[in-house]
């Protein structure tokens, strides 16, 4: 059997890098002590637009710094993880939160690449301090499902490309017809899987498997499993459904 099978990361800690979110578009909470902050809720699309360079020679944004600085590569992942910042949708702080999200920076290409369009992959994350969402969602648990999802689809959310597999249905009522793996167990109870490192304990996200999105029945997986680590949470496949899963 093949062991080599694993997806090894060599991570390496680049510049740290500041957005200023100008007032009205976020709000906070403050710790016990009065200290500032307990989280940060920011309107995603102003953090998006401060996030991203606005042209190739941008230098400005977090985004563009770091490709100008050589620090993330089109043959890299870059991931930019803020400390308890979450995003809300439609200037509505109640429409609350999105913990991170998987993407790419588009930039045109040259003479030096024949031309061909340059992506810079990438997530935005937030750490998560304990006690704010439930002893079972914190720490990496953002990180890890945005970066288990950007190693299976890169670009199909940001393109905004689905038919990428058939429709499905899962336990926590998402409707999807794309690789997003992480989206189909979270919420769930158990959705995370508690592993000690370095005298801490982190709770990275449990994954749905290629053959739960193939339909597969058995899985051909390891095991026969749906889900990973815990191949519990997977134990069925989703109803075959229609478009928009009617």
């Amino acid at each position: 059997m093949q062991q080599d099978w694993h997806t090894l990361l060599r991570p390496s800690v680049k510049t740290e890098r500041k957005i200023a979110i100008p007032r009205g578009a976020y709000r906070f909470a403050l710790h016990k002590d009065g200290s500032c902050c307990t989280f940060v809720l920011v309107d995603v699309n102003v953090f998006s637009k401060l996030l991203f360079p606005p042209s190739a020679t941008d230098e400005r944004t977090p985004v563009g710094a770091a490709e100008h600085a050589g620090e993330i590569t089109t043959r890299s992942i870059a991931t930019f993880l803020f400390p308890n910042t979450y995003l809300y949708a439609n200037g509505d702080p109640n429409l609350c939160c999105v913990l991170g999200y998987h993407t790419y920076d588009f930039e045109p290409g040259d003479a030096i690449n024949g031309f061909r369009e340059k992506r810079y992959v990438l997530t935005f994350a937030s750490w998560i301090s304990p006690e704010i969402f439930g002893p079972e969602f914190q720490d990496i648990t953002a990180l890890s499902h945005e970066l288990s999802e950007t190693l299976n689809d890169p670009f199909v959310t940001s393109d905004g490309i689905h038919g990428v597999t058939p429709w499905w249905y899962s336990l926590n009522g998402h409707c999807q017809d794309d690789l997003e793996v992480g989206d189909a167990i979270e919420g769930l109870t158990d959705a995370t899987f508690p592993i000690k490192m370095h005298g801490r304990t982190y709770h990275p996200q449990n994954e749905a498997l290629l053959p739960w999105f193939e339909f597969q029945s058995p899985s051909t997986a390891i095991g026969g499993a749906y889900s990973y680590p815990n191949e519990t949470l997977l134990t069925t496949l989703s109803p075959t459904l229609g478009p928009g899963c009617q």
